[in-house]
């Protein structure tokens, strides 16, 4: 099977950021991990279609910056569009 990770390269809040998106093809759906400020996210489509993040660590005591998480939802939604 191809590796279909693909990397998001962006500017936010002046900040450059380079990050690694995994594909996780399940039986009926496709969710997106990545590593966002040294949390792990799973973006997984909602009922409206639009990814929506959920962590894989819900009780981390470390701050993440949800304006962050909310932008690279975008950048994928962008990336597998073909807008990139």
């Amino acid at each position: 099977m191809e590796d279909l990770n693909f990397i998001l390269k962006f500017e936010y809040k002046g900040k450059p950021h380079i990050l690694e998106v995994r594909p996780w093809v399940q039986r009926y759906k496709i969710a997106f991990k990545v590593t966002v400020a040294e949390h792990e996210i799973t973006y997984e489509q909602d009922e409206e279609g639009r990814l929506r993040a959920i962590s894989d660590e819900p009780h981390s005591s470390r701050a993440i910056d949800h304006e962050l998480v909310g932008f690279v939802a975008e950048k994928i939604e962008e990336a597998i569009a073909g807008e990139e």
